[in-house]
């Protein structure tokens, strides 16, 4: 980011002695960091379809994001797969809002994130997952069943 600075705060390089005024603006690099971080507004994330798994390519800190429209009201099992050091959460849509619904870390054990939760036929359920691990990340996918 981009902040002013005044005189005499900053000594090298010489040209910048007098003082730093910015234009005030985000640099192109300050909107290149942030769509790493968060994806564009109008993109839509994929459909997660129940009994289909879905590989995850995600590095340390990383988020992917689903859509589950359930096809019948029922109770649904939401999980990871693989080595990952993961958290799983899933969203209900309310009124364009999402609301938390449930949740789950793995916790860095050997165990993957599931979760189990009803899910209501003609609602729109958001499920995040996020790769805590900082080693690296692992052969991972999700998936509804």
């Amino acid at each position: 980011m981009e902040y002013p600075f005044a005189s005499g705060l900053v000594l090298e390089p010489e040209q910048y002695r007098a003082g730093l005024n910015p234009p005030g603006t985000l640099s192109a690099a300050d909107k290149e960091f942030a769509l790493r971080w968060y994806p564009p507004a109008d993109t839509a994330p994929p459909a997660l379809v129940p009994f289909r798994s879905a590989p995850l390519g995600l590095g340390p800190g990383e988020q992917a994001d689903f859509v589950i429209d359930p096809p019948e009201t029922r109770a649904y099992t939401l999980g990871t797969f693989g080595d990952s050091d993961a958290v799983v959460v899933v969203f209900e849509e309310r009124d364009g809002e999402p609301r938390y619904l449930a949740g789950r870390d793995d916790g860095g054990t050997p165990h993957n994130a599931t979760i189990s939760a009803r899910l209501v036929k003609g609602r729109r359920y958001v499920v995040r997952v996020r790769l805590y691990s900082a080693w690296g990340s692992g052969e991972t996918a999700v998936m509804c069943w």
